[in-house]
């Protein structure tokens, strides 16, 4: 027990940088990876068909995912089997710490009734606007989930095209032609993808691929085909019962597409929330400045 100590303190005392320091900490933001680290650690070498058995709930896709977003705490022998790596077992150890220090403590959490329905409502809002299990479940197979996304671009299209409407960037404009619409919804979706990917590969120094991106930015952009099908629903009522204009429900629906599209590239591209609000709003500012550029023109 003394030299396992004594192992544990070494590794945890291994100089690492800033980067996998972060490779670290986003494998243990979850719980299905620190499962996966501890069943490798315990059995020391495990063959793929081992974490299928132990993980059955996983799909194959899943579970590929989960392992790839463990390439940098695991690695493979020559019979291509899994064990964990020098960054792997700093990870693991990481893990027994904090269960330890846990467990030790003699702070006992105090849950209180009046507290509940507070608690409740903060965590449904969070989820609202930051559901994270969501995008990580949604980029675990973006072929699927690719073509889920193009349900939700063809239900904008189509309440674009009816109510004579493009998307400028975020903001509606009135047009003829059914192209403009379809031109609008289709680039938006695009741009959106592909320069994010673009600022990820050029900021973070990583491989381009925008696949996952293309996959999951269609459900970033709920927020506008809702406020398009309530613009849409009101061309076709003779009552007015919108409180808000068109435009205004576009605007509010940013400030919601903002963080569903944090949390898109957060999941997609395995970055921390603050790197991935940076990739957005740059993102975010550009498609604002396109806009304003083509209202100008257009009217």
């Amino acid at each position: 027990m003394g030299k396992k100590n004594e192992l544990d303190n070494n590794l945890l005392q291994v100089e690492i940088s800033h980067l996998e320091e972060e490779i670290i900490y986003t494998a243990l933001g979850n719980q299905i990876r620190r499962n996966i680290l501890s069943f490798v650690n315990k059995h020391q070498i495990v063959g793929f068909n081992d974490l299928r058995k132990e993980f059955k709930s996983l799909k194959v896709g899943s579970l590929y995912h989960q392992l790839n977003s463990l390439k940098e705490l695991l690695k493979q022998d020559e019979n291509k089997k899994y064990l964990l790596s020098d960054l792997g077992k700093v990870a693991h150890n990481l893990i027994i710490l904090n269960r330890d220090q846990i467990e030790a403590s003699n702070v006992k959490r105090v849950t209180k009734k009046e507290d509940s329905f507070g608690k409740k409502s903060l965590e449904l809002i969070i989820f609202f606007f930051l559901p994270r299990k969501i995008f990580q479940y949604l980029a675990s197979e973006p072929l699927r989930t690719l073509f889920e996304g193009a349900i939700i671009i063809g239900a904008m299209l189509f309440f674009a095209i009816d109510s004579q409407l493009a998307l400028i960037g975020f903001y509606p404009l009135e047009v003829e032609g059914w192209y403009f619409s379809t031109l609008s919804i289709i680039g938006l979706w695009t741009f959106l993808a592909l320069f994010s990917e673009l600022l990820y590969a050029l900021f973070y120094k990583r491989k381009f691929n925008p696949v996952k991106l293309l996959a999951v930015v269609p459900f970033t952009l709920i927020p506008s085909m809702v406020a398009l099908f309530f613009i849409w629903l009101q061309t076709k009522v003779t009552v007015t019962f919108l409180f808000l204009e068109g435009q205004i429900l576009i605007v509010l629906g940013q400030i919601w597409a903002l963080s569903l599209m944090t949390t898109a590239v957060c999941q997609s591209k395995e970055l921390t929330m603050s790197r991935s609000s940076l990739v957005v709003l740059f993102t975010f500012y550009l498609t604002y400045a396109i806009s304003f550029v083509f209202m100008g023109i257009f009217q």
